[in-house]
């Protein structure tokens, strides 16, 4: 049982270890796929880095480890808390781990009728926000935040969600309680807050 335990963490904190076929470096990130790594990743990367540059607890180009799935096996076993998510990063880990990414189009998918696309780039930036946040507060704090200071604030910085304003509205008649509208009023309610602290994220971050 030891030894299981042990493998399942190793795979959890590491899943280089599932024998991802395909790997690329750009930069300082070490990108993993399941298919050949269309080219254009570079220039997606690039994309998240000039939004990431925009907040002002950016501190420079991280290194991390990217893991682009097709949505199968791989991302069944690694995301088996949150199947549902267009990507995950795991506290203390700089590895990022995509649901059913397709470079070439620059495109994330989690199979949701509505709200289940996101451009490839802006859920880069999103995750590489919460490593970000991490490092400026420490691990602990940031996992104390209220959660719609954490995803509100990533998906500031990716200036992106996954609804437009007409598919909330519908979305907020026919399932109030979808993930997708917990992010899309996240990100609303950080930008006022943001206003209201004149900028000052660690203002922000202190006092919500």
């Amino acid at each position: 049982m030891a030894i299981f335990l042990l493998l399942v963490v190793a795979i959890v904190y590491a899943p280089q270890l599932l024998a991802f076929p395909y790997k690329q470096h750009v930069g300082t990130v070490t990108v993993y796929a399941e298919r050949p790594i269309d080219p254009r990743i570079g220039s997606e990367l690039a994309r998240a880095e000039g939004l990431l540059r925009a907040s002002p607890i950016y501190t420079g180009p991280l290194d991390r480890s990217l893991f682009l799935t097709d949505g199968g096996w791989r991302w069944r076993l690694l995301a088996i808390q949150s199947p549902g998510a267009f990507a995950f990063r795991r506290r203390f880990s700089s590895a990022i781990v995509f649901n059913r990414s397709d470079v070439g189009a620059d495109r994330v998918t989690n199979g949701r009728a509505i709200g289940g696309t996101r451009t490839l780039s802006g859920v880069i930036a999103h995750e590489t926000t919460h490593i970000m946040i991490a490092n400026h507060l420490g691990e602990v704090r940031s996992a104390m935040l209220p959660t719609w200071q954490q995803e509100g604030y990533a998906d500031h910085v990716a200036r992106e969600s996954s609804l437009t304003d007409a598919e909330a509205a519908r979305l907020r008649n026919t399932d109030p309680a979808a993930p997708a509208l917990v992010y899309y009023d996240a990100r609303r309610r950080v930008a006022a807050a943001l206003v209201a602290k004149r900028g000052s994220v660690d203002a922000f971050f202190a006092g919500g």
